[in-house]
């Protein structure tokens, strides 16, 4: 075998090789996309609190997603009550679901299984951009669509929604809340010293409700209080939004829409790149036959 022939097999080879290792980086990235997501259900079930765990007073909320005077509390009260009482470590915030329909339900369920370090912020978004997802044509895809900016994929979200045990942790807390609590409305409210009950909150309408509950439940007044927080956009009638007398069911069977079809990751090989190395392969291969004839 001649010097030319030897240099034509060797680039040949390194070229089979870098072919080689793009086919077996698509097909590692395809089994990746096909894998199915888990849903870790202790974590996704795990409380959800804003605050410190240690924080003597505790405001429990009982809220849905879907609940306008709830979303209003999110947006007009709770920046004033965290920088009054839970960033001073006096409070602490446990949120509670009690979806009022199947939206509420699946909107919860998502929300819990992002990690629990971006609940908080994951709320505040679904709260935030209630009516645009709510109203939509296809209020599912548009709460699938809001909740990949808080990081959720396609994938976890349609796993989180057809998770057994999450729906059945959510359904037994609002039917805990409504049989053992007497919640009939969102937003209810609770404040507590300890374990001890001080009072029940279920016709928000001021700040002032708020903060005074929780000066009685031993938290300190503010040094300087702002002022009110502006009501502006809030509902024009604050009570709270009342519940049905069964719980929302659980998304029906089918739920959601199909997510659409997952961008190829960044870096990422894609199909075409890898259907291009086969038929390069091919040809390398061919070219290396015919020159091996020619040489003989």
């Amino acid at each position: 075998m001649n010097l030319h022939l030897r240099n034509s097999l060797a680039a040949a080879l390194v070229a089979a090789g870098a072919l080689a290792g793009v086919l077996a980086a698509g097909a590692a990235h395809a089994q990746a996309a096909d894998a199915p997501v888990t849903i870790d259900v202790a974590s996704a079930t795990s409380p959800r609190v804003l605050g410190d765990v240690k924080a003597p007073v505790v405001l429990e909320e009982y809220a849905s997603f879907t609940c306008p005077h709830c979303a209003h509390f999110e947006e007009a009260f709770l920046p004033q009550l965290k920088a009054d009482f839970i960033d001073t470590g006096q409070v602490q915030l446990v949120f509670h679901d009690f979806p009022l329909d199947q939206l509420a339900f699946a909107a919860e369920m998502a929300a819990r299984c992002l990690p629990p370090d971006r609940y908080t912020a994951a709320k505040g978004l679904i709260f935030k951009t209630q009516a645009q997802w709510e109203h939509a044509d296809d209020p599912l895809k548009a709460l699938q669509q809001t909740l990949r900016l808080g990081g959720m994929s396609d994938a976890t979200f349609t796993a989180c929604l057809s998770n057994k045990p999450l729906q059945d942790f959510i359904t037994q807390s609002r039917l805990d809340a409504s049989e053992k609590l007497g919640v009939d409305g969102t937003p209810t409210f609770f404040v507590k010293k300890g374990d001890a009950m001080v009072e029940k909150i279920d016709n928000l309408r001021e700040y002032s409700q708020l903060s005074e509950a929780l000066v009685k439940a031993g938290a300190k007044a503010p040094a300087n209080p702002a002022p009110a927080p502006a009501t502006t956009g809030a509902p024009a009638d604050q009570a709270a939004t009342p519940a049905s007398t069964t719980p929302a069911s659980t998304p029906a069977a089918g739920t959601p829409a199909a997510p659409a079809a997952a961008p190829t990751a960044a870096g990422g090989p894609s199909t075409g790149l890898i259907v291009g190395g086969i038929v390069a392969a091919l040809v390398v291969l061919g070219g290396i036959f015919m020159l091996t004839r020619r040489k003989k």
